[in-house]
């Protein structure tokens, strides 16, 4: 009996500690996915997260296109 609950609990655990990481790599998948092959080179040499590599982006293309561009909703 406490071995079953032993197990149940360290698979909690790992779910627990895993689903940070899973989350982070969905995300990098999902920002990786929509970019074209120009900013997926720059978003590899990226070190931090995707949101603020998506945000760097759609500030960029405001900065170029003028604010409210409808060229900059694909980076939202």
């Amino acid at each position: 009996m406490f071995r079953i609950l032993g197990t149940c609990a360290a698979l909690v655990l790992i779910i627990v500690l895993a689903f940070p990481f899973a989350r982070d790599a969905y995300h990098r998948y999902e920002v990786g996915r929509r970019l074209d092959p120009q900013d997926r080179v720059a978003f590899q040499n990226w070190t931090g997260d995707s949101a603020s590599f998506l945000r760097s982006l759609y500030e960029r293309c405001q900065l170029k296109n003028g604010q409210g561009s409808p060229a900059c909703d694909a980076y939202k």
